[in-house]
């Protein structure tokens, strides 16, 4: 598995996670989403394959700003790219309070914020992250999921256009090719106080329907019914990488997925599993 290599200064990130003191999990999904259920607690020092664990990055605090300052620079910053490792939460959640992550993909134009209505789960297909309609929308999840990255798969929507060559996630699509597949192994989601980092370990065409609506992942039933159903995929254009073969409902998952245009029959996903989370923050309980 691909460790910390050049990416360690680069992701020098500008959270103050030294000084944080986590006791569990923060997050919470908006009142219209499901209470989270408790049985039994599983850490994410559980996460294999692989040698997860250590961060191999410094952190370093945020810079004091104005309000002032930080008003003038809110709207620059979304236009801003995390491969400066200046992810400035307190001005974009100044320009949109329901901003809580940035992902990043090296070596793609996957750069960007994600938000959470508290409106509906489709709001952000039609606006952009500064709430203005648009027809690109913005990177979104659903109430259902936590923003605090917690679940076992957060699944994280973005629009492609009907001819697949323009949108957020449109090159999403590039990694049923396999050089482009083998070569963009990680990706990453900043949070106010964290950075996690995910290995890409499958990518694969699905019938266009709502993950989130289709397997209830707050029980492990439909965690183990979600791996079964993707694995079970026999298609030439499905990538597993070698050595996430038995993914299990204690990991935890970020799929992205598109699809050509809203009425489009299939949608696209790309699944990645959780490998360095430094805070020491991603927990979660799993109902039996």
């Amino acid at each position: 598995m691909k460790k910390w290599n050049r990416w360690d200064k680069l992701l020098a990130v500008a959270v103050a996670v030294a000084a944080v003191s986590v006791t569990g999990c923060a997050g919470s999904r908006p009142e219209s989403a499901v209470e989270e259920n408790i049985v039994e607690e599983e850490t994410a020092d559980a996460v294999e394959p692989g040698e997860a664990g250590g961060s191999g990055i410094d952190s370093m605090p945020l810079e004091e700003t104005t309000p002032e300052e930080t008003k003038e620079t809110a709207s620059a910053i979304l236009q801003e790219s995390a491969q400066d490792a200046q992810v400035d939460f307190q001005a974009l959640k100044e320009e949109n309070p329901e901003i809580f992550a940035w992902l990043y993909i090296p070596d793609t134009s996957i750069d960007a914020p994600v938000a959470q209505s508290g409106e509906s789960d489709e709001y952000y297909a039609s606006h952009n992250i500064t709430k203005e309609n648009d027809e690109n929308g913005a990177l979104y999840i659903e109430a259902a999921n936590l923003t605090s990255m917690c679940d076992f798969n957060t699944v994280i929507h973005g629009n492609t256009a009907e001819d697949g060559e323009s949108g957020l996630f449109a090159e999403l699509y590039q990694f049923s090719d396999p050089d482009y597949f083998d070569s963009h192994e990680q990706m990453y989601l900043y949070l106010e106080d964290n950075v996690l980092t995910y290995e890409i370990f499958a990518a694969y065409e699905r019938e266009n329907n709502s993950l989130i609506r289709t397997y209830d992942f707050t029980y492990l039933s439909g965690c183990d019914q979600f791996l079964k159903d993707m694995y079970g995929i026999r298609s030439m254009n499905m990538m597993i990488r070698s050595g996430w073969e038995d993914v299990t409902p204690y990991h935890f998952l970020v799929t992205l997925t598109t699809s050509r245009g809203k009425d489009s029959d299939s949608q696209f996903v790309v699944l990645a599993a959780l490998i360095e989370d430094p805070a020491g923050t991603i927990d979660r309980a799993v109902m039996e």
